[in-house]
């Protein structure tokens, strides 16, 4: 045989071999993918189950990708079947599997007409003065022995983003941290955060908490920019006074319901970012906080502080 044809013959088998391996690692990213789905459809559906919300959670289909190991929900719909709360064209597990029980999830709003949605949901949305829905946002969450740092942050179009950042510690082995986590995302979607208090009043103290909103049109349409006349502008922090004593954040005379008054309208007529930090000298139980604000108080004995900026 001469080169040629030993050069052909060898040249014949690598491609050979090379064609059966690309079969083999496709039918193996498609078993992956599969397989994947499957379980991790099985661990959805089972957290689900567990938090309550699996007659309110429907979703089209999980993805699995086989090169990161982790899934997506498509198509996922929160409330009544014909008319949810909620549309999202995506949720997608960053995380999943690889780093449990830390937590890294995007998910995104799908757009959504003001009458495909539940009449709450249109309700708040023509408040806003919007009529279709669209956003994005994420959800991380790192544990650390019996410490949870959580950030959610949410952006929806012509209204604003959120960002929501939190540290908190298990006080007792009855806590479990992930049902921990899916009661807050419940809570949450259900517009029911006080849940959190009656549900882990004693078991959960508050290292930290820091809300931020930065205006992108919600404020501007609920109060347009106007010259304020000087008995407009003492009515009006007379008003927020009263609505901090309402809160339970402070009595209304006080110097913090003033503080926050002063925050709140300053932020108002130059609606930019406006931030609300707790943090506490000491970590404080969720009981605690809920204490504090029956007694008119929790402003000033969780070291709150209210700026705009």
């Amino acid at each position: 045989m001469n080169t040629t044809s030993k050069f052909q013959t060898l040249l014949g088998k690598v491609l050979t071999y090379f064609i059966l391996l690309s079969c083999l690692a496709i039918l193996g990213l498609y078993a992956v993918q599969r397989f994947g789905a499957q379980y991790a459809e099985e661990k959805i559906q089972e957290q689900l189950e567990r938090s309550g919300l699996a007659s309110l959670v429907r979703y089209q289909s999980v993805y699995f990708n086989p090169f990161t190991l982790t899934p997506s929900l498509e198509g996922v719909s929160v409330g009544a079947e014909n008319a949810p709360w909620l549309r999202f064209a995506r949720i997608s597990f960053n995380s999943y599997m690889i780093k449990h029980p830390n937590l890294d999830i995007d998910f995104w709003i799908q757009e959504s007409p003001i009458d495909g949605l539940s009449r709450d949901t249109g309700r708040l949305m023509r408040a806003a003065g919007i009529d279709t829905l669209l956003g994005k946002g994420s959800f991380t969450s790192q544990i650390k022995n019996e410490h949870v740092s959580s950030v959610l942050k949410i952006d929806i179009k012509d209204l604003g983003k959120i960002t929501l950042d939190s540290a908190i510690t298990r006080l007792n082995n009855s806590v479990d941290l992930s049902d921990l986590r899916t009661d807050l995302l419940a809570s949450l979607a259900l517009g029911q955060p006080e849940a959190l208090a009656i549900i882990y009043g004693e078991g959960i103290e508050l290292h930290s908490l820091t809300v931020k909103y930065e205006e992108l049109g919600l404020i501007h349409h609920l109060f347009p920019p106007s010259d304020l006349q000087p008995k407009v502008i003492q009515d009006q922090l007379i008003t927020l006074s009263l609505a901090s004593q309402a809160l339970g954040l402070a009595p209304a005379d006080s110097p913090q319901a003033k503080q926050i008054a002063t925050a709140v309208q300053a932020f108002l007529q130059e609606p930019k970012q406006l931030t609300l930090a707790m943090s506490p000298a000491s970590p404080i139980s969720l009981k605690a906080l809920t204490l504090l604000a029956n007694e008119g108080t929790l402003y000033k004995n969780s070291q709150m502080t209210l700026q705009s900026n």
